[in-house]
């Protein structure tokens, strides 16, 4: 018994560490993905941060009047600075989807 949790602690580990595994099909879609957004300092901070915890969302899901308010809660938890958090704003209402 002692054994099979040893073993069931130990997959769940592997697991866990296996979700950071890349995936060479997944990153050139993500690259194809950003290469429409130009470059800017928003879209760097975006890279960097907004798939640490859940898959990007990408700026034309959402409207630019619904951006802010998520930019607000998701800056806290991603601990983005002023400007860094001013610049993915700018990022995701420019490139946001029409109202």
């Amino acid at each position: 018994m002692k054994t099979l949790l040893q073993l069931s602690v130990i997959a769940v580990l592997l697991w866990g560490c296996s979700k950071g595994t890349s995936n060479p099909d997944k990153a050139a879609a993500t690259e194809a993905a950003f290469a429409k957004y130009p470059e800017s300092q928003g879209k760097t901070v975006y890279r960097q941060n907004c798939n640490k915890c859940h898959g990007y969302k990408w700026p034309e899901t959402r409207t630019a009047e619904k951006w802010p308010g998520i930019i607000d809660r998701m800056a806290r938890k991603a601990k983005l600075t002023d400007d860094q958090k001013a610049a993915v704003l700018d990022f995701v209402k420019t490139n946001a989807k029409a109202s």
